[in-house]
């Protein structure tokens, strides 16, 4: 074999390397790409999911305010009808 036809070969053989590894890192960046549009995805989904909750503990905190006006309210009430069943009790007779 000669010179010139052994400095080929590894010229050959460094190209065919090189066009591994430049088919490798086009597919690895077509996987990353992939993956970065799954996770995209996923962020957004999460997002609207985190909303959903925030609105939901939004109507949560609404509806415990409205119950903690009823209870006073019934409070209030309970202890009017209280009022009245003691006097009654006692004999005051007014209601």
């Amino acid at each position: 074999m000669s010179k010139e036809n052994s400095s080929e070969k590894k010229l050959e053989g460094r190209i065919a390397t090189v066009e591994q590894a430049v088919k490798l890192l086009t597919e690895l960046a077509l996987s990353a790409n992939e993956r970065m549009v799954d996770l995209e995805e996923a962020q957004a989904n999460s997002e609207r999911k985190i909303a959903a909750l925030a609105d939901a503990q939004i109507r949560t905190e609404e509806s415990l305010a409205r119950l903690s006006e009823a209870q006073a309210h019934t409070d209030h009430r309970l202890d009017a009808l209280i009022d009245i069943v003691r006097r009654q009790i006692n004999g005051d007779g007014q209601v």
